[in-house]
């Protein structure tokens, strides 16, 4: 009987894997609302199996592992786990990267276009009563504009489907993807050096690491132009967020559209929360209807897998 432990607070969006597991013999499908490393430590010790969402599943928890084969993040991004540290102890662990791909792209999308027609401001407008179209300045055209993918994996790439179809011209900064991968999405390879200053629109598409982490900063908006937008869907951990909020507040870049912030407590810079050039969406650019059921049956499945001894899919820590 293999043990599968779920840390959620949210057992009703879990009814998938409740009623998958529970046609099973060979599986005991346990949800714990463990918060504190104590109490998470406590809920996992004897899982074969876990899946988890926000906790952090650090070198402590790990080692109170006894007999886990298996670690599964809700989600595409796995910084808040030591992948290497499991891998070291024989742990797969593995993520869940198609079930919101085209979720993500569509929101990416949705603030380039809230910002570009700047349609919160204008939403202002008329709910206080402003109709003077010659005090509100004017949006921007996309057709004809170049956008700039910081990464070029699968979000990135059904974004620039979407863009290529407003008649923007892409450019793309990805040392893992090569000319001839760009060019099947109608895009240019370049360096960050070429694209900061060519785009028009910035976007976003890098997993979070000790060699991503504030690849965004000061020395990279001075290097946009003026009345460019940037998007971040990613990691909030990717940008200095200060200096991105400098560089608003200076002008040094024109707008920015944001799903993702460092500090996802609330703790938020008020400067920006009073910036009508900007767009800001609480992390839920993966959280449609049909993407959270893709979710659930992503992660199920690959536990399936290994429940009938196959290797699992989406490892990510090399295993």
């Amino acid at each position: 009987m293999k043990k599968i432990v779920c840390l959620s607070t949210n057992p009703a969006a879990l009814s998938f894997e409740t009623a998958t597991f529970a046609a099973r013999s060979d599986s005991e499908f346990i949800i714990s609302g463990a918060r504190t490393k104590a109490d998470v430590k406590a809920a996992v010790s004897d899982a074969d199996v876990v899946l988890f969402s926000d906790i952090a599943i650090d070198r402590e928890v790990i080692d109170s592992l006894k007999n886990c084969k298996l670690i599964i993040r809700y989600g595409i991004g796995y910084d808040n786990v030591d992948a290497k540290y499991a891998a070291a102890k024989g742990i797969f662990v593995c993520n869940a990267p198609n079930y919101g791909v085209t979720d993500v792209a569509e929101h990416a999308l949705s603030l380039l276009l809230s910002c570009a027609k700047r349609l919160t401001y204008m939403n202002d407008c008329v709910r206080d009563g402003m109709w003077d179209t010659s005090k509100m300045g004017a949006s921007r055209r996309l057709a004809g504009k170049t956008i700039g993918f910081i990464g070029f994996g699968k979000i990135a790439k059904c974004v620039c489907e979407r863009t290529n179809a407003f008649g923007l011209k892409a450019i793309v900064y990805d040392p893992y993807v090569t000319e001839e991968a760009a060019a099947a999405y109608r895009a240019e390879k370049v360096t960050l050096e070429e694209l900061l200053p060519r785009a028009d629109y910035v976007t976003l598409h890098l997993p979070l690491n000790e060699q991503t982490r504030h690849m965004m900063g000061a020395a990279q908006f001075a290097q946009m132009k003026p009345d460019a937008v940037f998007v971040n869907t990613s990691r909030g951990g990717l940008v200095n967020e200060k200096e991105l909020i400098d560089a608003l507040e200076n002008g040094t870049i024109a707008g920015a559209g944001l799903d993702v912030f460092e500090d996802e407590s609330g703790n938020i810079d008020p400067r920006i929360l009073h910036m009508k050039q900007v767009t800001l969406t609480p992390h839920v650019a993966w959280n449609t209807i049909e993407g959270a059921a893709a979710l659930h049956e992503e992660v199920t499945n690959n536990v399936l897998r290994f429940l009938d001894g196959n290797r699992p899919e989406s490892i990510v820590n090399g295993l």
